[in-house]
Formats: structure tokens, sequence, C-alpha cells
């Protein structure tokens, strides 16, 4: 079984990362939910369709940005959203070789802006951190 299949039983990527879900993270229905999807935009990368391409490039830069969200809410080292820029950087690429730059950088922006929209939503803060909101958070207070 792939492991974005197994990570609700395992735990295997919130252990890496010290997500404790309701108490800090992720949804647990979150990862194998994004790996089933890195799953289906994997393949799509290598259509013909270049709005199919483009389509695929806007959601790995969101879901790569909303992965440095990720990191920064969880309070991780600033350098640990370095790994997922990587691939914002690549998107970016990609996106500029088929169509412009400005459509490149408006694209990323705009990814860039959804992923955050989605992290403060999505990524529940640790309880105890100073200034932290996790109290009042919307998935805190649907979860329990």
């Amino acid at each position: 079984m792939p492991y974005w299949a197994s990570e609700y039983w395992t735990g295997c990527l919130r252990g890496a990362f010290n997500d404790k879900g309701a108490d800090g993270g992720m949804p647990s229905w979150f990862w194998p939910t994004a790996g089933a999807m890195l799953l289906v935009v994997a393949a799509a990368n290598f259509s013909t369709n270049n709005a199919v391409v483009l389509a695929v490039q806007a959601y790995i830069a969101a879901f790569h940005a909303g992965a440095v969200f990720y990191h920064l809410i969880l309070g991780h080292h600033p350098a640990s959203g370095c790994a997922p820029a990587v691939f914002i950087v690549m998107a970016f690429i990609v996106t500029w070789m088929r169509t412009s730059v400005l459509v490149a950088i408006l694209g990323t922006c705009g990814c860039t802006a959804v992923a955050f929209g989605l992290s403060k939503i999505l990524v529940i803060p640790p309880e105890g951190d100073a200034g932290s909101t996790s109290q009042s958070h919307l998935l805190r207070q649907t979860i329990q």
C-alpha cells in the first residue's frame, strides 16, 4: 500500500513533521487526499494539452506554497520552507516557458494567495504558542 493511502493509519508523515492533527497540524484526512491528488498531478503533468499542464502547475505552486505556510504556522525552522519552495520555482519556470513571464508571476502570486488562505483554514496552530489563535480556529471547533 502506498504511503499516501496508509497515512491515515500509520501516521508516518505526521510523525516526521511532528503534526499532531487537532492539537497542531493538519486534519487527518488531508495527507491521504494530498497524496492521491499528487498522483493525479504527476500523471497529468505529461499531458500534451497546454491547459492541463498549466492547471497542474497552478496546483503544484499552490500546494507547495501551502507547505511553506504549514511549516511556518507549526513553528518549524524557517529553512524548512526551502524544500517546497524549489517546486514553486519549478512551477513558475514551466508556466513561464508555456506562456509569458507576466502570466507566470501573476499565476504564482495568485496561487500563493490561495495557499495562504487555505493554510489559515486547514493548519491548526499548536496550543500554547505565544499569540496563537488556536482556541478560535475553525477546524478545532468543528473537530471537538
